[in-house]
């Protein structure tokens, strides 16, 4: 995998600015936003099909409607993680508001640990979302992204490109938060910027995608 081309990817199309800045203003925008995540989607739809690119901003239904089902998908892998760190950050709120201090201190231990081993799992099953992701969008049924052990099965299968896409996502992120000190500017880069490193990344999990094996 060439990460230099694979970074540059969105560049090659000739309206690529446009689109960044279509996909960076309604990536701001609540519920809206889930328009973006479905062109994500649509991205990876055509690197897992053999036809990468840029697609044109059209079908808005379609893409809100796809870009739901990817956030509802999320959402399942995580509800547990979220679940998990909501109680223990209630039962730290709680804590503060006991006279006892031997109370307060158990409470607060236990809900710290709920804290450190939601976000563990926020970790877990967050890694294997892309994947799901990428099931779904292949075969477009909801139950495909949830074939847990075929998930499990294909990263395994292409375990190397597939961290090699996190590690890339990571990197473009800490360049990204550090243009966000840019005064003014930091903060455009940002919006704009997040879609390009989405648009980047989902298309390069889309090629690992096709290496797989379930």
């Amino acid at each position: 995998m060439d990460i230099e081309e694979e970074v540059k990817f969105p560049t090659k199309d000739s309206e690529w600015i446009v689109k960044v800045l279509i996909g960076g203003v309604l990536g701001i925008i609540p519920i809206i936003n889930l328009i973006e995540y479905g062109y994500i989607l649509k991205v990876m739809k055509g690197a897992i099909d053999g036809n990468p690119g840029m697609p044109k901003w059209d079908e808005w239904g379609n893409l809100f409607i796809n870009g739901l089902i990817g956030f509802v998908i999320w959402l399942i892998y995580m509800i547990i993680p979220i679940l998990i760190v909501s109680v223990s950050a209630g039962g730290i709120m709680a804590a503060a508001f006991t006279g006892n201090m031997n109370l307060m201190a158990g409470m607060m231990a236990g809900a710290i640990g709920g804290i450190l081993i939601g976000l563990l799992l926020a970790l877990v099953f967050g890694f294997m979302v892309p994947m799901a992701l990428a099931m779904y969008t292949k075969e477009n049924s909801f139950g495909a992204a949830f074939r847990f052990g075929e998930v499990f099965s294909r990263i395994k299968s292409v375990f190397g490109d597939y961290v090699t896409v996190y590690i890339v996502l990571i990197v473009l992120l800490f360049i990204l938060g550090l243009l966000n000190f840019i005064p003014l500017l930091g903060f455009l880069i940002m919006i704009f910027g997040i879609f390009y490193v989405s648009v980047v990344t989902f298309n390069m999990f889309g090629k690992v995608y096709t290496r797989s094996s379930a």
